[in-house]
């Protein structure tokens, strides 16, 4: 008995284009699966480098200001003299000797958290004087202010008091005014940085001249200007004009004498 030749218009059974049809739709679902996975792995990746440039950049900065941090002399009303520091777990303010303008000239700096959105602010003062440092409200000539650090959650700042009599202790706020000497060292906490394996970082930065000084950084008097020398310093040009007019006077005095 001769075999049926097979029928040229036969096609696929049902059976047969139903297990294609779930071979390619999972086929589709792996392939896809696996190129969302690596896009989202190429921008975390792309944010984490972003934020470590970012935060090494800031870091940078505080660590060289921090470290650089002098015990300027301020004087107060009363003719008292303290090392100027003021510092709270939101905003602390020093002169250093490593500003980032005028060529690491002295500077009073000062960094403060804003808020919605977070950010770390950095404002620099090259112009100061002992008479008036913490005491002034309005902005001074050269004073620059610039965004150092963003895209967190919080930040905060602590000051570490070590005197080497008892263990040492974190505090959240430190006044040169009332504790009469600098703090040891600074720490500096960041939470919610986007893309960091970690939460949360942290920095503890030495004061140098705190570290190395027995007993505390205190403020120095001598070399502190006088109060009428300050004045003259600050007012350069109504001191050139006195002397103008002093001088005119006396052209006048010799010419009648004449």
């Amino acid at each position: 008995m001769s075999r049926r030749p097979p029928d040229p218009c036969a096609g696929f059974t049902l059976l047969e284009v139903v297990l294609a049809m779930t071979s390619l739709a999972m086929v589709t679902a792996i392939c896809y699966a696996a190129f969302h996975l690596g896009m989202r792995a190429v921008e975390r990746g792309e944010v984490a480098v972003v934020t470590a440039q970012r935060l090494r950049v800031a870091s940078d900065v505080l660590i060289r200001q921090v470290k650089s941090a002098v015990p300027y002399p301020v004087r107060t009303e009363d003719d008292d003299v303290y090392p100027y520091f003021s510092g709270t777990a939101t905003s602390m303010s020093f002169i250093t000797a490593a500003a980032q303008q005028g060529g690491g000239q002295l500077a009073r700096v000062t960094y403060r958290l804003e808020e919605n959105p977070p950010r770390l602010m950095i404002t620099e003062s090259p112009s100061f004087s002992s008479d008036g440092l913490g005491r002034e409200k309005l902005e001074r000539a050269g004073e620059r202010t610039t965004v150092l650090l963003d895209g967190f959650r919080t930040l905060r700042f602590e000051y570490l008091s070590d005197d080497g009599t008892d263990a040492p202790e974190w505090h959240s706020s430190w006044e040169g005014r009332d504790e009469e000497i600098l703090p040891n060292a600074i720490r500096i906490t960041v939470d919610g940085l986007p893309g960091l394996e970690v939460d949360t970082w942290g920095q503890e930065i030495p004061i140098m001249v705190a570290t190395l000084t027995e007993g505390g950084a205190e403020a120095n008097e001598e070399g502190l200007p006088e109060k009428n020398e300050e004045q003259q310093a600050a007012n350069p040009q109504q001191t050139n004009q006195s002397n103008g007019s002093s001088k005119d006077g006396s052209d006048d005095e010799d010419s009648g004498d004449e």
